[in-house]
């Protein structure tokens, strides 16, 4: 029978990979200008030409202004480009640049590789084994109304946890 100390010991080791890919995101990302949270945003800009940022921020769960300040930042960086809707003065659309384009690639090979890196040496089998037991785990965490809910939402609601004062 399994002892806390052997939960602790596996909980730390997932911590510890989630440590190391983020280094290992950050290294291969080099000199791109996106931040960890802006890489969704322009991935769904990109994928949805012409949304607004209102879209943005249904999407993700965020708030508006949170939107605006990373639209801001990516245009700046010359990701996106945001141009007034002729219909509607007050609204923005979106549209990710070919420099956002090339973000996204570069990004995504990234990813692939530190994925690659990785899994190196495991069969799919293996795979399996560990996506199954990572799945009991996760049903095992999200019970109630978390159980089922998207990334999105739970990245939502911590947020929502995390800035409530005591």
């Amino acid at each position: 029978m399994p002892n806390r100390e052997d939960y602790r010991r596996v909980i730390g080791l997932l911590h510890r990979i989630d440590v190391l890919r983020r280094i290992s995101i950050h290294q291969g990302a080099g000199g791109l200008a996106l931040r960890r949270s802006q890489m969704p945003m322009l991935g769904f800009i990109a994928d949805h030409e012409g949304c607004t940022q209102a879209d943005i921020a249904k999407e993700f769960r965020v708030s508006a202004a949170s939107v605006a300040c990373s639209a801001k930042r990516m245009e700046a960086a010359g990701l996106i480009e945001r141009r007034t809707d002729e219909e509607n003065q007050r609204c923005n659309r979106l549209r990710a640049t070919e420099e956002g384009h090339a973000h996204l690639h570069k990004m995504r090979d990234v990813f692939d590789a530190l994925d690659e890196a990785t899994f190196r040496g495991f069969s799919t089998e293996e795979l399996d084994t560990l996506a199954s037991l990572l799945s009991r785990m996760i049903e095992n965490y999200a019970l109630g109304d978390m159980a089922g809910k998207p990334m999105c939402e739970l990245i939502h609601r911590l947020k929502e946890m995390e800035e409530r004062k005591p």
